[in-house]
């Protein structure tokens, strides 16, 4: 039996890190450092599950983002079925534990693997699911020749388990799956209703729509979503022509897309034609197929989401959830940014054309990816706890006036530089050794460069008070 990747990628001991780390405040630990605002991602997961739960639909958390099992619990509440997704096989040997737990509840559960199924992690992912209910694990396909390898796994080994399949259909994303028309799709389906491998059952279609990141309205994400839907169901309807007919699952999403389907039951914008149109194709959907959302970076958020505007930026007073009600709606805004990055000020260029300064934190702690909303790679935020200033300043790039702040315009591997955007007269000034937060453009990417993540509580008396770590899962 091949040694399991997660005693190849140990984590460090979290007990010691709570030793060292817990009851400090941020200002006090040494950058760079990721920061998670648990009250913020509670908040966030607990929107996106009423969501789904008042559209009657199901919701698959993907962990990706954050590789821990402290952020999956909160993904997947208490009261509803714990679906997750994953991009590595060591992801879901890692939510093993938690994935016994929930079934020992009896808990409705499961896993996908979320990556078109490489040959080299097929026994692996067998192995784990040997440990779980039948049709616990599934995979997902888009070529014939996966299928013929996986057939060789299963008939060169001992019987079982039994493992569900989803196709993954190309919906205009372009980067996996099958386009709805292919005939790779229809003989693809044909060998899995052949029964070659009578352990593997179609389970449902699945598309991920993440060119919705270059939406700018929830219209736009919600138009998206409904093409996902049609298109997937289009493909359902000409499998079940012939035969018994099967109530697939229809698996769609990204975070844009999901995150704005709390516009269809929210006052401020459930008018739009697009919501409405959206309510309808759901429920008609719905009669004949098990529609779910699935979304990965929406507990954290980042700036890339932000400018997809997918959701208001604010939610006016009177629909904000009371203490005694439950929040199904989340604006999408800088306070809702649930990741901050924690850096150090190492030296100050006054003298240039633009005020700048260097950080000792670059690609490998904030990410290199771009937003389409302004020219940088990280904003800096104001403190929120007892580091807070009234002269901070804050570059919100979501602001139609007012651009001004510091905002990272260069980047290379150990270096950012930060640019003073605006008014040199309206300038924060900065000083060396002084520590900083960053909204980054994409957490998925930032969270990577980092083995914990140090918690903090917006909810409690001090903001800035490390709560816990949580460990990030390493390996693939």
């Amino acid at each position: 039996m091949d040694l399991l990747s997660i005693y190849q990628y140990p984590v460090p001991s979290v007990a010691a890190l709570k030793l060292q780390y817990t009851g400090k405040n941020i200002q006090d630990v040494d950058p760079p450092a990721a920061i998670i605002d648990r009250a913020v991602v509670r908040e966030n997961c607990n929107a996106m599950l009423q969501a789904s739960t008042r559209l009657s639909i199901g919701f698959r958390a993907h962990v990706k983002t954050h590789k821990t099992t402290e952020l999956a619990r909160l993904q997947v509440g208490e009261d509803v079925p714990a679906h997750f997704i994953v991009s590595t096989i060591m992801e879901a040997e890692q939510l093993l534990p938690y994935l016994l737990e929930c079934q020992a509840q009896g808990r409705s559960t499961s896993v996908l693997y979320g990556m078109p199924l490489p040959p080299s992690k097929m026994k692996r992912l067998i192995q784990l699911a040997r440990k779980l209910k039948p049709l616990t694990v599934h995979v997902l396909l888009d070529h014939p020749e996966t299928y013929d390898q996986l057939s060789k796994v299963f008939n060169g080994g001992p019987e079982g388990p039994y493992i569900g399949a989803f196709i993954k259909i190309d919906t205009g994303y372009h980067r996996s799956g099958l386009h709805p028309k292919s005939k790779l799709l229809h003989q693809l389906i044909e060998c899995i209703r052949a029964g070659e491998i009578r352990y593997l059952f179609l389970t449902g279609f699945y598309s991920h729509l993440g060119n919705s990141y270059g939406g700018n309205s929830g219209t736009d994400a919600l138009m998206g979503l409904m093409t996902e839907i049609r298109e997937l169901k289009a493909v359902a309807d000409v499998v079940n022509q012939t035969g018994v007919r099967d109530r697939f699952t229809l698996s769609v999403g990204a975070t844009p897309t999901a995150t704005a389907t709390q516009n269809m039951f929210d006052s401020f914008d459930a008018s739009n034609m697009a919501a409405k149109e959206a309510v309808s194709l759901i429920a008609a959907v719905g009669k004949e197929y098990d529609l779910e959302l699935h979304a990965g970076v929406y507990p954290l958020l980042d700036l890339q989401q932000l400018a997809t505007h997918a959701r208001p930026a604010e939610i006016p007073k009177s629909l904000r959830p009371t203490n005694n009600s439950v929040n199904s709606l989340a604006p999408l805004s800088t306070a809702n940014i649930g990741l901050r990055i924690l850096v150090e000020v190492a030296s100050i260029y006054n003298e240039r054309d633009k005020p700048e300064a260097l950080i000792a934190a670059g690609s490998l702690a904030l990410g290199r990816e771009p937003c389409k909303s302004y020219p940088g790679w990280g904003v800096v935020t104001p403190w929120q706890g007892s580091a807070q200033s009234a002269q901070e300043a804050v570059f919100t790039t979501y602001d139609e006036v007012g651009k001004a702040g510091w905002i990272v315009g260069r980047i290379s591997q150990e270096h950012g530089i930060l640019v003073w955007e605006g008014e040199n007269f309206g300038m924060r000034e900065l000083h060396v050794g002084e520590k900083l937060l960053l909204w980054p453009n994409h957490a998925c990417i930032a969270g990577a460069g980092f083995g914990w993540y140090l918690v903090v509580d917006s909810d409690s008396v001090n903001a800035d008070e490390i709560v816990d770590v949580w460990v990030r899962w390493r390996g693939w």
